[in-house]
């Protein structure tokens, strides 16, 4: 499915006005989004909540992996360009202290002869997920959340019980605490015992502290590829014709241009870049009056920009 969204989205990069989302935001409700980021598989899926608790949960293993504060995740190395690159996390990961294979049936130290992933459902009123999968045949829902701040509850209910004890590893040392539901008990250090008669558990998490919960990585994109991801759809940098102004000799070119209804002739300079860039109906080139370009103004930072004028400078 992510490599259908990704070619759909490349082909859209065509289409004029068309930008391709980057940084997934969180708003009201529950985000879920299946992306590669870095984890012991490639099936993994980020869960965003309103305010700013994040997880990413490990389809082929079904286990919950990394914990993160802040904004969710940036999306473009799936949309732009050609996809099919990891997607980075928009906080601090924080690791849960799961093993790879966290659940095992009757023996601790045995791993899952099978372990089959069935999706999730969601609840309808704010779309938090619940995973559903099969360890050795035994159908498992698992839910993630964060009932207090650095507080994360895991919970674990069971289609059947007195089917043998279970047992989940999970490194407490990684953590500030971690308490268990009734009824369950330490089996050794790094392991818990789920009682056969148990079929619900909950395994709280009190998470260490972090300095900075919240760190947007910036993204690391020359002028050539900011030009490929947002502008070559509609401007040519070789002087063909295309939706849009060329930008083959761009600075310092003469212009004809529109200002509120007014027509002038500008030498174009990085003020006029910028300006278009962030306000492109400010001033409208002559003969693309009917072609309304959209602002980037949300889109490329200052960074961005400067990196633009220079590939201008030099295509």
């Amino acid at each position: 499915m992510t490599r259908l969204i990704s070619a759909i989205l490349l082909l859209l990069s065509s289409v004029p006005g068309f930008t391709a989302p980057a940084d997934i935001s969180v708003t009201d409700k529950v985000v879920i989004q299946r992306c590669v980021i870095d984890g012991p598989s490639a099936r993994m899926i980020a869960v965003g909540f309103p305010g700013g608790f994040n997880y990413a949960f490990d389809a082929q293993n079904c286990a919950p992996v990394y914990v993160w504060q802040g904004g969710f995740v940036d999306f473009s190395g799936e949309t732009l360009g050609r996809g099919g690159r990891k997607c980075e996390i928009l906080g601090v990961k924080q690791s849960l202290g799961t093993a790879t294979h966290p659940l095992r049936l009757k023996d601790p130290d045995s791993l899952p002869d099978s372990i089959v992933f069935r999706g999730y459902r969601r609840n309808p009123d704010t779309g938090t997920p619940t995973f559903r999968f099969e360890v050795d045949g035994q159908l498992v829902e698992q839910s993630i959340g964060s009932p207090s701040e650095d507080t994360v509850q895991i919970s674990l209910d069971f289609e059947h019980t007195n089917t043998g004890d279970k047992f989940y590893h999970l490194d407490s040392s990684k953590h500030e605490q971690v308490t268990l539901s009734e009824g369950l008990r330490w089996h050794r250090p790094g392991v818990v015992t789920i009682p056969s008669r148990i079929n619900k558990a909950s395994i709280s998490i009190s998470l260490r502290r972090v300095e900075d919960p919240f760190v947007r990585k910036p993204k690391q994109l020359s002028g050539a590829q900011l030009y490929s991801y947002y502008c070559r759809a509609c401007h040519s940098n070789d002087g063909t014709k295309l939706i849009g102004p060329t930008f083959k000799n761009l600075l310092g070119r003469s212009q004809e241009i529109t200002r509120q209804g007014s027509p002038n002739t500008i030498t174009v300079d990085t003020n006029y870049i910028r300006e278009s860039i962030n306000n492109p109906q400010a001033a409208i080139v002559k003969g693309y009056e009917n072609v309304p370009m959209p602002s980037f103004v949300t889109i490329l930072s200052e960074q961005d920009m400067e990196k633009l004028i220079e590939y201008f400078e030099n295509p």
